[in-house]
């Protein structure tokens, strides 16, 4: 399946786990919204540049802000990091990360418009993976919302490769790998 759901609690380390990931993968894309310094950013995986995501000062800005409880985003943000992921789902990469589905996506928010490209374009792929970072109490919700109905739920990134790298080299060993 071409798309894999990436779930646990809430600040249980999801995302500094997929940096450790991408670090060791060969032609991922997508982003990645670390907390630096107490603050949310947004990561281009490709580049490793990084930007703002989260306002700390909601009353000191004049730009438009996206409310997600306590929390204030630049929606100027959201939609650098929409460009930057639907061209990235336009091209062939083998792995595309969007991290993460939550409440504004599930308002038609935030990342709304890259992973509903994401879900139509890999849902029936094979060759590409798409990981979504999404919340354990969401996972449901996501799921329904986005009608994903062909997917991998996982809470452990490095288990998924190890598993993934035994049942390939079990496929060479029986000769129906490439030599």
């Amino acid at each position: 399946m071409s798309i894999i759901i990436f779930s646990r609690p809430v600040r249980s380390g999801k995302t500094t786990e997929l940096i450790k990931w991408c670090d060791i993968q060969q032609d991922v894309s997508g982003i990645l919204m670390p907390d630096i310094n107490g603050s949310r950013k947004i990561m281009n995986i490709k580049t490793g540049d990084v930007f703002d995501a989260e306002c700390m000062e909601p009353e000191n800005t004049d730009e438009e802000l996206l409310q997600v409880g306590r929390f204030s985003f630049y929606a100027s943000a959201f939609n650098k990091a929409n460009e930057l992921l639907l061209e990235n789902i336009s091209h062939s990469l083998s792995w595309l990360v969007i991290d993460e589905v939550g409440k504004l996506e599930l308002g038609k928010k935030g990342l709304f418009p890259s992973v509903e490209s994401a879900v139509n374009q890999y849902q029936f792929t094979s060759g590409k993976k798409a990981i979504f970072v999404i919340r354990d109490t969401l996972v449901e919700s996501a799921i329904s919302f986005f009608n994903i109905t062909e997917y991998t739920l996982i809470h452990d990134l490095f288990q998924q490769s190890r598993r993934n790298n035994s049942a390939q080299e079990e496929q060479n060993r029986v000769g129906g790998g490439n030599q």
